[in-house]
This record gives structure tokens, C-alpha cells and sequence, in this order.
């Protein structure tokens, strides 16, 4: 199908202000949207909300902390507290706190580690920078939830922004 179409000649100077206009529309479209936004944006990204913040493990498996990993007679190995943290420049860092119980004996370790997190998604690819092993979480509802195997049991953890 052809259309038929009058075309009208633009003088240079309205085409030219037109073009200019659009663009200084555009560049203040840009800056408004970056300078307005109150959620905090993914690593590459300018206008996409993200899990940036800090997070504190609100259960294990579904329960509230301290939570037992491993019980048996006299010997209690439990997680007491975690946190996480999503920077904006695309680096995390965990921190956990364990106790071991044995009798006469109760020891605390704690566990740190770090990398870098990319968003696909609902989910946080995490890369450790120690090892370069990876992890992911599903982030929905300000939370992020991890589900750790094994290999013959998972462990469901699940961290929560204040």
C-alpha cells in the first residue's frame, strides 16, 4: 500500500531549533530521573531498583536466630547472627557469627567473606573475591533468601533489610 505524502520544506533554522529543543528536553528528562529517584540503582544500571543495603539473617530454615545447623548428644553448632551488605558499586560483603557448644566449652567463630554481585532479574549472582566460587539469592519484598546444599541437606537462609 502507498501513501501519498505532501512533503513542505522546514527552514534550516526551525529544524535546527526543533533538534535542539528535543535534545535539551531529553538531557533535562535524563537529569531529572537520576537526580528524583529515591530507590538506589543496580551496579550498570540508572533507573532500575535494586537490593542495595544492608541486610541482618531474620531465619534459618524458617526459624528465628540463634538457630541449630547441627545438634547431636552433647554437641551444639549454632548461627547466631549475619549480616550482608550490597554496595552500589557492585561489591558485597557477609559476615556470620557461629557457637559451638560442647560441654565446659562454648567457642564463637566468625566467618567473613566478599566479592562482587550482579542483578538478573530477581537474582543476585554473587562472585566470592577470595575463591571465585559463586552463589545466588532471590531478592523479593526487601529480602534476600539463600538456599544452601550440601549435596544431602539445604540450608534456607534468609536476610532481611531493617
Amino acid at each position: 500500500m502507498r501513501e501519498s505524502r505532501t512533503k513542505r520544506a522546514i527552514p534550516q533554522w526551525t529544524s535546527g531549533w526543533a533538534r535542539t529543543l528535543a535534545c535539551a528536553a531529553a538531557l533535562a528528562a535524563v537529569t531529572l530521573s537520576a537526580c528524583s529517584s529515591d530507590s538506589p540503582t543496580a551496579p550498570g544500571s540508572s533507573s532500575q531498583p535494586t537490593p542495595v543495603g544492608n541486610y541482618g539473617i531474620t531465619t534459618v530454615n524458617g526459624k528465628p536466630l540463634p538457630v541449630a545447623l547441627a545438634a547431636d548428644g552433647n554437641y551444639l553448632y549454632e548461627v547466631t547472627v549475619g549480616t550482608l551488605s550490597l554496595t552500589s558499586d557492585g561489591k558485597y560483603s557477609v559476615v556470620t557469627t557461629f557457637r559451638q557448644t560442647i560441654p565446659g566449652n562454648v567457642q564463637l567463630f566468625v566467618d567473613s567473606t566478599g566479592g562482587t554481585w550482579v542483578l538478573n532479574g530477581t537474582t543476585i549472582n554473587l562472585t566470592n573475591g577470595q575463591d571465585g566460587s559463586a552463589d545466588q539469592a532471590t531478592w523479593a519484598n526487601k529480602q534476600l533468601t539463600f538456599a544452601e546444599s550440601d549435596g544431602t541437606t539445604t540450608t534456607t537462609y534468609v536476610y532481611s533489610k531493617p
